[in-house]
């Protein structure tokens, strides 16, 4: 990790601040300033956000490509070994999916750390900056965690590249549990209602309810979600298109904002060439033919042009600057279907959620009965309404279908680590099977 911890020194500082008449220089400001003035922190807290901007390609693509909802058409090995679901502890990608979410959580460090030297910033707006910096670690630990199950857990901003930094791994439970724990605090500390682009209360209830359901901890899952749910802040919107096609929309509960100026490259890598893109992954014909007539959600999901089926939530290939949901109401109403199957409630209960989520796209009405039936209809639902969203594999694989219906091994639960930071730590232990 020495590598790896001078790369986040070099990143830590840098400004996600697109106010443009803010005449102080925003791209960059160094440490010590960062670390004594409010103005200073702001802007590292701005860096610690826009760290949430880096690897949205993978974010978004490789829990589906490492599924059954995306084929491989593009041209990158890394991308091919992650379609065959047999990656390598040398795959780039997966290095820097490792890397960016370590620069993100070393950016969340330094802005708790600097919030007990800065003078003029008053409490109320230290306990913002604080909760607003534990949500983005949270979030990037919670993105290591599933990928790579038990990571090592660095709390403290890293400062410089001596044995200090070459930390061991944690368990899984340990990493999950450090998650809780920053996401409970961030609940407390943020405001409530909608600021676009920021993290806030509803936001971390939010991401706890995800995080809750993965852990297995059902009860709190389904809290979470009601809590959520219960929030006037946010409704479904009618038209299930204009999640995509409209930014911080009713349902929208924390999306990572891009503009022109700053934007992200998902409808080149999902356009085909015929439109002027890529094509590096194709919506599979599984996935295509799942969708029940009626449903809104296939046309507004996956486009064909040529006879090729191509990802159509992010349209902006001309700008690219298409917003990225990290969390919308809809997969709220969906964890607490969940939780609830799991929990025993009433098959009617489960089904009211279901079903409130498939009205809104058109669909029929689902009924199922018992609870391995009710959670069938739950992971399907889930795969319908957020494909291209950066859930597929996980929702399998928590339902303990992953290996049965992608035809893996076990040991293929988890990327392996990337030997990049096994031969610079040796600290750290590899994944079984890798």
């Amino acid at each position: 990790m020495k590598r790896l911890h001078l790369l986040l020194m070099a990143a830590l500082l840098v400004s996600a601040c697109d106010d443009q008449l803010v005449t102080e220089p925003t791209a960059a400001i160094d440490s010590e300033t960062a670390l004594t003035s409010a103005r200073g922190l702001e802007l590292a807290l701005n860096g610690a956000y826009r760290s949430l901007q880096f690897g949205v390609r993978e974010f978004i693509a490789y829990p589906d490509l490492y599924a059954d909802n995306l084929d491989f058409t593009g041209t990158f090995q890394t991308d091919r070994e992650v379609s065959l679901r047999n990656v390598a502890p040398s795959n780039g990608a997966i290095l820097t999916i490792w890397a960016d979410a370590y620069n993100g959580i070393n950016r969340a460090n330094g802005v708790l750390a600097g919030i007990e030297s800065v003078k003029d910033l008053g409490e109320a707006k230290g306990r913002q900056f604080r909760g607003e910096a534990l949500f983005i670690r949270a979030w990037h630990y919670f993105y290591l965690v599933r990928w790579f199950g038990g990571v090592p857990l660095v709390l403290q901003p890293s400062k410089g590249v001596g044995e200090e930094s070459l930390v061991a791994r944690s368990s899984q439970e340990e990493v999950y549990n450090r998650i809780i724990q920053d996401l409970e605090e961030a609940a407390s500390l943020l405001p409530s209602g909608k600021v676009p682009g920021k993290a806030t209360r509803g936001a971390a209830n939010a991401l706890l309810a995800k995080v809750y359901l993965e852990a297995g901890r059902y009860q709190q899952a389904r809290d979470k979600a009601a809590a959520v749910l219960a929030d006037p802040t946010y409704s479904l919107v009618s038209n299930f298109r204009s999640l995509f096609t409209t930014k911080h929309s009713a349902e929208s509960i924390f999306e990572v904002h891009f503009t022109q100026n700053n934007g992200n490259s998902l409808a080149f890598w999902f356009f085909p060439q015929e439109e002027g893109g890529r094509w590096g992954f194709s919506p599979t014909l599984e996935l295509y033919n799942a969708y029940p007539a009626g449903d809104v959600r296939r046309g507004a999901s996956i486009n064909i042009t040529a006879g090729k089926r191509y990802i159509y939530k992010y349209p902006r290939i001309a700008t690219e600057d298409d917003n990225v949901i990290f969390l919308r109401l809809a997969e709220i109403y969906l964890i607490r279907a969940e939780a609830n199957a799991r929990l025993g409630a009433p098959d009617a209960t489960v089904l009211a959620d279901i079903n409130t989520v498939r009205a809104r796209a058109g669909a029929p009405p689902v009924t199922a009965s018992g609870q391995a039936a009710l959670l069938d209809a739950v992971l399907n639902e889930r795969r319908l309404e957020l494909a291209f969203e950066g859930h597929r594999f996980f929702d399998l694989r928590r339902h303990g279908k992953a290996t049965s219906k992608l035809q893996m091994p076990s040991d293929r639960l988890v990327f392996p680590l990337p030997q990049a930071e096994l031969d610079v730590n040796k600290n750290l232990t590899q994944n079984p099977g890798y």
